[in-house]
């Protein structure tokens, strides 16, 4: 498993979460079933720690 930072926004406000998720689109489909995306919208997911520089 990997740790994903994902960034959601909902128009005014921003904030960031992490997820750990074997690659990017597994990642991206776990935020879009813990965050409701009809009010959040999914900005970034990004790779994080060690594995990130390895990358």
């Amino acid at each position: 498993m990997q740790t994903f930072r994902i960034s959601l926004s909902d128009g005014t406000r921003k904030f960031h979460t992490v997820i750990q998720a074997p690659d990017s689109a597994s990642a991206h489909i776990k935020a879009t079933y813990f965050f409701d995306t009809s009010k959040w919208r999914i900005l970034n997911v990004s790779l994080t720690g060690a594995g990130a520089v390895a990358a």
